[in-house]
């Protein structure tokens, strides 16, 4: 079994805080994506978190517009809020040391604790307003900029 330590040192560097949009409802997750010869280390990270979410198989990717050349990749994702749960547990348990992570994390973690206390009352404007807070804070980070060909 992985380290705690290890596994928020690992986060700081690979891990993704994000959600996705899709109407007017917010789908939270939490990514991980490697080299798919690092796939062990997504597995190990899987079993850590006691197999919630899921590993996918990312596949080779030429150069686009929007993104450099991609090889095939491992892709551990956790999107089940009661899921997300324990993702939380974890990192307040282990915080990130990383400024700027451990902001970005806390401001997805509002979003994920605000859809936990809320599950049918959920205020979408509050959601929606975090949401704004934490692409703007993403889209300062590199992970987020334009690769050049």
């Amino acid at each position: 079994m992985l380290d705690p330590w290890y596994i928020t040192g690992f986060a700081d560097g690979e891990a993704a805080f994000t959600y996705s949009r899709a109407g007017g409802t917010f789908g939270l997750y939490f990514a991980i994506k490697q080299r798919e010869d690092n796939k062990q280390i997504v597995e190990e990270i899987q079993e850590y978190f006691n197999y919630v979410g899921n590993i996918y198989r990312g596949k080779e990717a030429e150069n686009s517009p929007n993104s450099g050349f991609t090889k095939p990749s491992a892709y551990y994702r956790v999107t089940r809020i009661d899921e997300l749960k324990r993702i939380v547990e974890h990192f307040d348990k282990y915080p990130l040391q990383s400024k700027k992570k451990l902001e970005a994390y806390k401001i997805w973690r509002d979003m994920v604790m605000h859809k936990l206390e809320h599950y049918r009352g959920i205020d979408y404007n509050k959601l929606r307003a975090l949401a704004e807070k934490l692409s703007s804070f993403n889209s300062q980070s590199r992970a987020f900029k334009v690769h050049k060909k």
